[in-house]
C-alpha cells in the first residue's frame, strides 16, 4: 500500500496560513500522512515562523514544518509572475496530485472529501485556508491550540493585558486591501455597539488603519487601548505585533469582529470567546 503524503504551502497572512496549517495537520492525522510544511517569507507575512511561533507540537508523527530554501523557492513555491510560473511543471512531475490556492478553496466549498482526495497519494498542496469545512463555525475549537507564540510575544501580551484589566471587549476592525470588511462593517457601526456597552467597558481594538484608532480613541478616551505602531506585515515587529494583538483579542469577554476577517474568527477560536461579526443588516 503506498505512503500518504502531504506537502503544504500556507498562503496568505497570518491567520490564512493558520488556518491552513490546522486543516493539513488534522487531515495528515486522519489518513496517516507524512506533512511537510514549508514556510516562505513574503510581502503579505515578512517573517520567519520560529520568530513567532514555538515549534508546533501537533504535527502527526514524521511531520515537520520548516523554513523555505532557494531551492523550494524553484521547485515548490507556489507559481506566480515572478517566479515565472515555473515551480508547478516540477510539481507535475514530483507528486501525483497538486492542489493549488484557487482549486483547494473551490474544493472546500464544493464539499469535497480530501481524506478521499489524498489517501495514498502524493500530494503538493497551497492554502489559505482551513479547507476541511467551509463554515468557519464549524471549525473545531482546538484546531489552532497547538500554536504558541514565543516568550517575548507572550510578554508582550501579558503587559497589555495588566493595561486592560480582567473584562475588556475585543475589537477587531480590518481596513486596507479587505473590501469586504469596509463595505459591511463601517467604523461607525463598531462605535455604535460600543456606545450600547456600560460606560465602564473597556476596548482592546486591533486593526490595521491608523485613522480607525485616531477616530476610535478621540471618541472612547483612556477606555480604548491600540498597538502603539501601526500595523506592518512585512516587517518583524509587524508581525508580532499582529501575534500579541491575535492573543490579547483571544483573552477577551467578547469580541466584535469584521465581516470578510479571519484573524476576527481565529482570536476567537483561540480564547473560545464569543464572537459577534459586525454588519451592516
Amino acid at each position: 500500500m503506498k505512503t500518504s503524503s502531504i506537502t503544504l504551502v500556507p498562503a496568505g497572512g497570518l491567520a490564512n496560513r493558520m488556518k491552513a496549517i490546522a486543516a493539513a495537520t488534522r487531515l495528515a492525522r486522519q489518513i496517516d500522512a507524512r506533512l511537510d510544511i514549508i514556510w516562505f517569507k513574503d510581502w503579505g507575512l515578512g517573517c520567519r515562523f520560529d520568530e513567532l511561533f514555538e515549534p508546533l507540537p501537533s504535527l502527526p508523527a514524521g511531520g515537520r514544518l520548516r523554513e523555505a530554501t532557494w531551492a523550494d523557492a524553484l521547485f515548490l513555491d507556489r507559481p506566480r509572475r515572478r517566479n515565472f510560473w515555473l515551480p508547478q511543471f516540477f510539481e507535475r512531475l514530483r507528486f501525483d496530485r497538486r492542489i493549488d490556492e484557487a482549486e483547494t478553496t473551490r474544493l472546500m466549498n464544493a464539499g469535497a472529501d480530501f481524506k478521499a482526495l489524498c489517501r495514498q497519494q502524493s500530494v503538493w498542496m497551497a492554502s489559505c485556508v482551513y479547507f476541511l469545512c467551509a463554515d468557519d463555525a464549524a471549525i473545531p475549537d482546538d484546531s489552532f491550540d497547538g500554536f504558541v507564540p514565543i516568550a517575548p510575544i507572550q510578554n508582550a501580551v501579558r503587559q497589555q493585558m495588566e493595561l486592560l484589566g480582567p473584562d475588556f471587549v475585543g475589537v477587531h476592525i480590518r481596513r486596507t486591501d479587505n473590501r469586504t470588511s469596509w463595505e459591511q462593517s463601517p467604523t461607525s457601526l463598531f462605535i455604535e455597539r460600543m456606545e450600547a456597552l456600560p460606560p465602564s467597558t473597556r476596548f482592546y481594538v486591533a486593526t490595521d488603519s491608523e485613522a480607525v484608532k485616531k477616530t476610535l480613541t478621540d471618541h472612547f478616551g483612556t477606555r480604548v487601548l491600540t498597538a502603539p505602531r501601526a500595523a506592518e506585515r512585512g516587517s518583524l515587529d509587524g508581525m508580532r505585533d499582529a501575534v500579541a494583538e491575535m492573543y490579547l483579542l483571544s483573552h477577551a469577554r467578547a469580541l466584535m469582529g469584521s465581516a470578510g476577517s479571519t484573524f476576527s474568527m481565529t482570536a476567537a477560536k483561540l480564547g473560545r470567546t464569543p464572537l459577534t461579526i459586525v454588519r451592516r443588516p
